[in-house]
């Protein structure tokens, strides 16, 4: 297993030909360091203007100003000073509007000639329920994983909405793990597709139930050591 930027996922399913889509790149944290480590090609994409001016010059990372959404066309996004808590959806914290072009996912990925995706990171801040009602079955067949951040713990998403979808995907052959504290919602929640990335029930279950909480005791032991005050989100 690995961990990047708060995104758990199986590494033994990606190689140096893997495509990777980082939706809600920010400043390309995830992007970079999934580049580095495994040498495959990311697709960064980040509506925030300000974000996106900090995306170039990553080597395999390829960085897109707009936003992946539900429909096509120009999407009010709200940004925040906290880069963070921009979102599609308006608060407290974001109170400047600008407007951002907008792709549908299953689009994309025809202009760019993505024939596969590996893993699909989706980080974009509550609008990920509108997006993967958007996506035929056959494309969502063809995803190895998705490293998902629902936002049910910020109240952004509603949990009948988590529920609905973690139901869809294991219709069609994923398998669900969420490796976020119960008291946290779904903030880090894995799909895994049984059809292109071989994972046996045991091995499910033991991720599921065991791998989760060693991951997670291993994340308090480090930021202990690191001096932190609190224990690590898990």
């Amino acid at each position: 297993m690995d961990r990047i930027s708060g995104h758990t996922f199986f590494r033994r399913f990606l190689q140096r030909d893997s495509t990777v889509i980082d939706l809600g790149a920010n400043i390309g944290t995830f992007s970079r360091l999934m580049s580095e480590k495994y040498e495959c090609v990311c697709y960064a994409v980040e509506p925030n203007p300000d974000c996106f001016a900090r995306l170039g010059g990553m080597a395999r990372v390829k960085p897109f100003n707009l936003a992946i959404a539900d429909r096509a066309g120009t999407m009010s996004f709200f940004v925040a000073a906290d880069s963070e808590a921009s979102s599609f959806v308006r608060t407290s914290e974001n109170n400047r509007e600008i407007q951002v072009p907008a792709v549908r996912l299953d689009v994309f990925t025809q202009q760019q000639g993505i024939a596969k995706i590996d893993l699909l990171k989706v980080d974009i801040e509550g609008a990920e329920v509108p997006l993967l009602d958007s996506l035929p079955d056959a494309f969502l067949r063809n995803i190895g994983q998705i490293a998902i951040e629902f936002h049910d713990f910020c109240g952004l998403v509603e949990k009948k909405d988590v529920a609905r979808l973690e139901q869809r995907l294991e219709s069609l052959g994923f398998r669900s793990i969420n490796f976020s504290k119960e008291s946290h919602g779904h903030h880090d929640h894995l799909f895994v597709n049984r059809a292109r990335c071989p994972l046996g029930y045991v091995e499910y279950a033991t991720t599921k139930y065991v791998t989760k909480y060693l991951l997670g005791v291993g994340r308090i032991i480090d930021r202990w050591r690191r001096g932190g005050s609190k224990a690590a989100v898990v």
